[in-house]
């Protein structure tokens, strides 16, 4: 689950796979980047079999007032797919409160595969526009398994063996040997969409490690992926019809006294017939959903969004070619993903179920998208869903009532698994708080993370 945004951060140093022999000392050499410091870190390929070892980016920026130093906060934005060392290198001002960067020491990770620590290469591109992505037969469904393979065929080939080593129980124990590196008993912890998986695959393993917990945009990991399909297809539709009553009542839309609906339609039958360019490109129907879909991230990306459509109406989708399979991280993003997301049922069975349930953009989704990609995956599915598995000391959980990505029936469902737990609420359209959406719920993660005290229990 990707976080809007964070697919423009990339920072570290040049990594690679390299030999025992070469493992880096267990201290962290640090050298000034941007306005914090920036280390690498030696760890296992392969946690179970330690042998060779992957060397991944790290970056710091010290608590500002060392004298009220909390310890450090560990932050993944989303994703997966983008690295996390340059948002805190360069944007920690934009990204953290005062208060969060005066107590806190921030920490970056580039997860292997994203960033600059081995970042996943192909020969193939992650989306082939001829690949038809919403298969309605066996035989359409093997063959975009085929595909899919082929593409993480070419990865592994050009990437090498890290690329079956990108799941996030493995990136948890980066992480925790990270903790260890860093001198830390215990770490706070705050992770957005994605995040909230890796927060889960830590806290599971590592609970005693863990001073605070904050997830914001939960994933409920307990639900079979057919079923994060049809729920993800059900909030993507809620977020569409969001956009539809905003254009209504608002004649700041470009929209405005237009049906949205219709539009998109037409969009899209120009789109299907080949008649919709981005320059000399042309974009496909998928193309036109994912970047809808994107918009649907943040209340300020719908005027965008909106006049993208009016200029699409001309056949320039120029506006609309921003989405998620058209993103520089959409290849990492693919590649961790699916090493979680275990695709166990025929894609063509589900195909009618979800346009039923998300006529709008004809199914798509984002949880489409990944099982769709991640259908005939050749390197193995790490995770099980299971509900969660020991009680992290502090948790608190943060979801909007209009989340596209991760909906509130998740938040619900994975607050009445932690016994302990705390969810805060909040209303209007958007994924996740801690990135704009949503002042209040942003101010009360961050008084949380500071003094552990849980907030009230909406915003």
């Amino acid at each position: 689950m990707r976080r809007i945004g964070a697919a423009l951060l990339a920072l570290g140093a040049a990594l690679a796979v390299v030999p025992a022999a070469a493992a880096a000392a267990p201290t962290l050499t640090w050298k000034p980047c941007g306005e914090a410091e920036c280390a690498t870190l030696s760890v296992p390929l392969d946690w179970d079999k330690p042998g060779e070892r992957v060397a991944i980016s790290v970056s710091r920026a010290p608590a500002r007032d060392q004298s009220r130093r909390i310890g450090a906060l560990m932050f993944s934005p989303g994703g997966p797919g983008s690295g996390t060392a340059e948002l805190v290198a360069r944007y920690a001002k934009e990204v953290f409160p005062d208060e969060v960067r005066d107590r806190f020491d921030l920490i970056g990770l580039d997860f292997r595969g994203t960033g600059t620590s081995t970042p996943i290469r192909c020969d193939l591109p992650p989306h082939d526009p001829s690949s038809d992505r919403f298969p309605v037969t066996a035989a359409a469904t093997a063959k975009l398994a085929g595909e899919n393979a082929a593409f993480a065929n070419s990865c592994a080939a050009k990437t090498g063996p890290v690329m079956a080593h990108l799941d996030t129980d493995t990136i948890a124990r980066d992480m925790d040997a990270l903790r260890e590196a860093l001198g830390e008993k215990q770490i706070s912890y705050l992770g957005l969409s994605y995040g909230s998986m890796l927060g889960q695959a830590y806290a599971e393993r590592f609970p005693h490690r863990l001073r605070a917990l904050a997830l914001d945009g939960v994933v409920d990991r307990s639900l079979p992926t057919r079923q994060l399909v049809k729920d993800n297809a059900v909030s993507t539709q809620d977020g569409w019809t969001q956009f539809v009553d905003w254009c209504a009542r608002d004649a700041s839309c470009a929209l405005h006294g237009k049906d949205p609906r219709q539009v998109l339609r037409d969009v899209t039958a120009l789109a299907e017939r080949g008649a919709l360019k981005a320059g000399d490109r042309v974009v496909t129907p998928r193309e036109v959903q994912a970047g809808a879909l994107l918009a649907l991230n943040a209340n300020t990306f719908l005027p965008a969004m909106a006049s993208g459509l009016v200029k699409a109406l001309t056949g320039d989708g120029s506006m609309l070619t921003q989405g998620m399979i058209n993103s520089p991280m959409y290849t990492s993003y693919r590649s961790i993903i699916c090493q979680d997301i275990p695709v166990g049922f025929p894609l063509h069975e589900a195909v009618g179920e979800v346009r039923a349930l998300n006529p709008d953009l004809g199914g798509y989704s984002e949880l489409w998208d990944i099982a769709s990609g991640c259908a005939g995956w050749p390197q193995p599915v790490r995770w099980t869903p299971h509900t969660w598995r020991g009680t992290p000391p502090s948790t608190l959980l943060v979801s909007g009532a209009h989340d596209v990505a991760t909906p509130r029936t998740w938040a619900e469902s994975v607050h009445r698994q932690i016994p302990g737990s705390h969810l805060l609420t909040w209303p209007g359209v958007g994924h996740t708080a801690w990135m704009g959406n949503n002042k209040c719920a942003r101010e009360a993660t961050a008084r949380y993370l500071l003094t552990l005290e849980m907030p009230s229990s909406s915003c």
